[in-house]
């Protein structure tokens, strides 16, 4: 992707549950400036991403701890707190999303066992803080 539409509601969708590859113009980037994330919006990205990742995660996990993660994942999920600025539907509309699609889109795509066990790589995070 190149350009704005890297920054696509859609395209940032398919980051979080697209298959996990990156091709080398996704890592290295470009070098226009102008499609270069805010270090602020690549911390939102993280909190974001992270949410969603430990969600998916640690669903149906039986461990106490894995348990644990999960309803505090589910809570920032649900939770329609528009006062904190890291809150699930702040980063949402930050970021172009609606909340009740994603939340949606979660409850419908639980992460299978081939999934848990690759660790996520977000070219995306790490070029926004370049």
């Amino acid at each position: 992707m190149h350009g704005r539409e890297r920054w696509q509601p859609e395209s940032l969708l398919h980051d979080l549950f697209g298959p996990d590859f990156v091709l080398p113009d996704q890592f290295y980037g470009s070098n226009d400036n102008a499609t270069r994330l805010s270090g602020e919006r690549a911390l939102m990205w993280a909190v974001f991403a992270d949410g969603i990742e430990c969600y998916r995660r640690s669903m149906g996990q039986t461990t106490r701890r894995e348990r644990l993660d999960f309803r505090d994942a589910e809570r920032w999920i649900m939770k329609n707190d528009w006062g904190w600025a890291f809150s699930f539907v702040n980063l949402c509309e930050m970021f172009g999303f609606n909340p009740a699609a994603v939340r949606s889109a979660l409850r419908r795509r639980p992460l299978d066992a081939q999934d848990a066990r690759r660790q996520r790589f977000r070219p995306i995070t790490l070029h926004a803080a370049a």
